[in-house]
């Protein structure tokens, strides 16, 4: 039994982050029209080192295959000189159950997670969009500002983070971004200063609290949640989920439970279920995103597994074909 294996340079040679976007159409279009099976996520804790591991599954009926990520996060990583959080992403036959590709899955989430916002931004964004706030300066943010670059005429981007250093690591890697960046990048004295005449705002943070706020807020902002992923952790304020009038998740299920941005505000009565509208309902055509100019609308993605199903296996079919990748038989016993 063969399975192929790539690493992040090998992901990296097979896809960008235009197709990333159009990948996620695809992904979302699945879900709506009943094509594809997720499981729940499911996690197991670690007191000792303290961490925690993710498991997301993801199967395409009719066959199409199924695969899974396990995301480890382990919060002493920094301290050692390693990351804190890593990937892998597995992919399965459908029809045979067997193992084909093992792929990292760091990047692989980081670029769909950008490439989401982008596609959530089509339909919630305005189309003349030049002027982006990015609360947080991290490897999310940076795919962030990939994705609606390549979306969008961004002239402006205004960075708010707790360090000035990293926003300057960020300024130089945006630097090298091809095709580049197109304006001016600067380092905002708050969040508030970058937020105040912004277009498109992107939380990417692992705040615990609100770090954005619905008074600071311009009528016609699009904003994207895409950072605390948890129940009791929090990015925006209840007042900017009442000021949106659309408010998109990617999924209902995973976004509800693990999403204190909207935790609050429906426990609070600011908002009901019925507030709530997937993303898969805007790409099926079932709902309208944008209405007018001057609407703030919302979008919370938490990642779901059919967006790292899809990607990945466009990425293994990329590879095959180009030869990318190193094949080692596993062998198995035989029958």
């Amino acid at each position: 039994m063969k399975i192929r294996i790539l690493s992040e340079s090998d992901v990296r040679a097979v896809i960008d982050m235009a197709s990333a976007i159009n990948i996620q159409a695809e992904a979302f279009t699945l879900l709506a029209e009943g094509r594809s099976v997720q499981g729940l996520r499911s996690f197991a804790a670690s007191e000792t080192p303290p961490g925690i591991a993710i498991f997301n599954p993801a199967f395409l009926t009719e066959g199409a295959g199924y695969g899974i990520k396990v995301v480890s996060d382990f919060y002493d990583n920094p301290a050692r000189g390693i990351p804190r959080m890593t990937a892998l992403v597995a992919l399965f036959d459908g029809e045979t159950g067997q193992p084909r590709t093992i792929m990292e899955g760091g990047f692989l989430t980081d670029l769909r997670t950008g490439a989401g916002t982008a596609l959530a931004a089509r339909f919630l964004a305005r189309s003349d969009s030049e002027d982006l706030a990015l609360i947080g300066a991290g490897r999310v943010a940076r795919n962030q500002l990939e994705a609606l670059a390549a979306s969008f005429p961004i002239r402006r981007v205004r960075i708010a983070t707790r360090t000035e250093d990293r926003a300057r690591q960020f300024i130089a890697h945006a630097a090298r971004l091809d095709p580049p960046i197109t304006g001016e990048i600067s380092i905002a004295d708050s969040i508030a200063d970058a937020v105040c005449d912004a277009d498109i705002v992107v939380c990417a943070t692992t705040a615990r609290s609100p770090v954005l706020y619905g008074s600071w807020l311009r009528p016609g902002t699009f904003i994207a949640a895409v950072g605390a992923n948890e129940a009791t952790a929090r990015e925006v304020d209840g007042e900017t989920i009442r000021r949106a009038t659309r408010l998109i998740i990617d999924s209902r299920v995973d976004s509800l439970a693990n999403s204190g941005d909207l935790q609050a505000p429906l426990r609070d009565g600011i908002i009901t279920n019925s507030d709530i509208v997937e993303i898969a309902e805007l790409v099926a055509g079932r709902q309208g995103g944008r209405q007018s100019d001057d609407e703030i609308t919302y979008y919370k993605s938490i990642g779901v597994p059919i967006q790292d199903l899809v990607t990945a296996q466009h990425i293994e079919r990329r590879a095959t074909e180009r030869g990318i990748g190193t094949v080692i038989d596993i062998g198995g016993v035989q029958d």
